[in-house]
């Protein structure tokens, strides 16, 4: 996955998730895949060794990729609605 990930051109373009957006399963991955999961149902957590560093993180919003940092650079973030959703209510 990450290579696929590394080799793609990030959209810069693509807008922000709308305000009143909710989504419904949240994702997070490393390259060693899903770090943890939010649904309706609950949360699951795929712990990682303490000392673990993370060489980028992606998270995906009903399967659509919403966020991707390598390192210390921020790639992509459409998250900034969901952000000032989260502080109005």
């Amino acid at each position: 996955m990450y290579k696929h990930i590394n080799q793609h051109k990030f959209d810069q373009t693509l807008p922000n998730l709308p305000i009143d957006y909710h989504p419904q399963i949240i994702e997070f991955f490393d390259k060693h895949g899903v770090l943890l999961t939010q649904t309706p149902l609950g949360k699951i957590d795929y712990p990682r060794p303490q000392n673990h560093q993370a060489e980028y993180l992606a998270i995906y919003c009903d399967g659509e990729l919403c966020f991707f940092s390598e390192s210390d650079k921020i790639l992509l973030n459409r998250l900034g609605n969901l952000a000032q959703s989260l502080l109005i209510n």
